[in-house]
């Protein structure tokens, strides 16, 4: 069945039925900062006590610079021209499970030499860091069957940052994910009219810029999460007992975590595409619900930190 096909059959596979449920585990858990926790064996108030020794106002510039140039270089390097991947074989499942070996690689160098020099560091290391991530985070959208060559699909790939983790969620659909998709909905499209018909090279003017409105305010609500994100990796680096080798490892896992966020994501948004749009986000409700009540997904209030947010 082609994807741009919907279709509105309960005829979901056990291998689809299996991929809602992962993503609802993942995409509703603190991931990235139980994966540090279990790293350094220490719990997870360990770390949070740390985020009151991290300057806000440092992480939240380096975050939304880090965006910023994510996507003018994103956008000027991506070929305009390409299309998107199909895979209808093999399942789901296997989309997107294997992750660029370069691109791990590349995060690790950054990672090396953001651990020699700590916080100040944060401001070269970040952008590089991140603008990898979105490469790798838009190879894993085009094997979904997402259309790079549309600026939709581009935002999409930066809304990664965004997703995933604790966050407020909408007592009407009682999922963080699903809250956040929403409230980025509306700026995802008024960002993509912004730039539509724009060259790459227009484009990375007005993001380097500021001028452009939609952009400016959709690249802001990201970084208002993204930095959560940032803060729990530079408290990581910080600590006494990490040096430069450590700091290639976190940011290793720094990778692997929006990875796996870009590959429920996009993986929901194909499904979507695939049946009828309310029946996969029913199912997620239900997976969510399931997880809460057997303990796997565990609430964290994220503290807030961003004065944008």
């Amino acid at each position: 069945m082609s994807d741009s096909a919907p279709s509105t059959g309960n005829n979901l596979s056990a291998d689809e039925l299996k991929f809602i449920q992962d993503a609802a585990e993942y995409l509703e858990n603190p991931s990235f900062l139980m994966r540090l926790a279990d790293m350094f064996g220490k719990p997870l108030e360990w770390l949070i006590q740390g985020i009151e020794k991290i300057s806000p106002e440092v992480v939240n510039r380096s975050a939304t610079a880090a965006l910023r140039a994510a996507l003018s270089v994103a956008i000027a390097t991506i070929p305009e021209a390409s299309r998107a991947q199909t895979h209808e074989s093999p399942g789901i499942a296997a989309i997107g499970s294997t992750p660029d070996f370069w691109h791990k690689v590349s995060v690790a160098v950054t990672g090396t030499a953001g651990g020699f020099f700590g916080l100040p560091g944060l401001c070269v290391e970040l952008p590089i860091t991140t603008t990898i991530m979105f490469r790798s985070i838009a190879s894993i959208a085009s094997q979904f069957g997402e259309h790079l060559d549309e600026d939709e699909s581009r935002m999409q790939c930066l809304a990664v940052f965004s997703l995933g983790g604790p966050g407020e969620a909408d007592k009407a659909m009682e999922s963080s994910y699903l809250s956040a998709r929403l409230g980025l909905e509306k700026l995802i499209s008024a960002a993509a009219r912004a730039v539509a018909g724009r060259t790459a090279e227009e484009i990375a003017i007005m993001v380097q810029k500021g001028t452009a409105g939609a952009l400016v305010n959709l690249i802001a609500r990201i970084a208002a999460r993204f930095d959560i994100v940032v803060t729990e990796k530079v408290i990581a680096e910080s600590l006494p007992v990490v040096g430069a080798a450590t700091g290639a490892t976190i940011n290793v896992a720094f990778m692997d975590h929006f990875n796996r966020v870009a590959r429920f994501h996009f993986g929901m948004r194909k499904l979507e595409r695939k049946y009828d749009a309310r029946r996969v986000q029913s199912l997620y409700l239900e997976a969510v619900r399931k997880e809460r009540e057997s303990g796997s997904i565990r609430i964290l209030p994220a503290p807030d930190r961003n004065p944008h947010s």
